[in-house]
């Protein structure tokens, strides 16, 4: 009977692993196919957004780009590598600085007055080609984007690199995980849990095993 109990045991404990194992993949297939994670550097779009502050993006087409959302860009310019930046007019858009008044298709644009500071050093009027995006940083006189390189497409960069959306961050004002997002994250975590408890218990009920055999008798000796 122990034996029976051992050996149920050790299969139970292996279908929780596989189970665990088959729940981490899955999870990890989601986050992976659909979004990204990086870090913050430098501080254009604080306050919101801080040096080191961590990030959650999720992965759109270039029609699902929109106005004044954050959006991890790859490679814009002459920069190498992941740039935040707000994207601010899309294809089609006029965006302008013209004396010190900034508008985008002939209006003021609303947004928070300290954003808005030092944002027309540099007078340019530009309409935005279509597939393609008018990038700023949210700090306006410090940041490296489209009103410094008018030079190269009048700063415009192609939608195909605006490529991720932020959808989170770790500072104190973030909002909540999107659901698809957070119930991955958790499905990867219990996935891994569950391998970690199968493998230990799988080992226990091995170790057990071999403890309640019954030790061979020696053969009798010959003189």
């Amino acid at each position: 009977m122990p034996k029976r109990r051992g050996r149920r045991g050790t299969w139970i404990s292996v279908a929780v692993g596989v189970v665990g194992v088959l729940c981490a993949v899955l999870g990890f297939a989601v986050v992976g196919s659909g979004y990204g994670y990086h870090r913050m550097t430098g501080d254009t779009m604080s306050p919101e957004l801080r040096s080191g502050t961590g990030l959650w993006t999720e992965r759109v087409q270039p029609a699902d780009v929109r106005h004044g959302e954050v959006y991890a860009v790859d490679s814009p310019w002459t920069l190498q590598g992941i740039v935040i930046q707000r994207a601010m007019a899309l294809g089609g858009d006029r965006i302008a600085c013209v004396n010190g008044q900034f508008s985008l298709n002939g209006k003021p644009v609303d947004e928070p007055p300290a954003r808005q500071v030092h944002t027309c050093y540099l007078d340019f009027d530009v309409t935005v080609p279509p597939g393609r995006a008018f990038l700023m940083g949210d700090v306006r006189g410090d940041a490296f984007d489209s009103r410094i390189n008018l030079a190269d497409q009048q700063g415009t960069v192609d939608l195909a690199k605006v490529g991720e959306r932020v959808v989170w961050h770790s500072g104190a004002d973030s909002e909540a995980l999107p659901g698809k997002l957070a119930g991955a994250l958790v499905l990867a975590a219990l996935g891994l849990l569950l391998a970690v408890i199968g493998l230990i218990a799988t080992i226990v009920f091995a170790v057990r095993g071999r403890a309640a055999r019954p030790l061979g008798l020696e053969p009798p000796a010959t003189f």
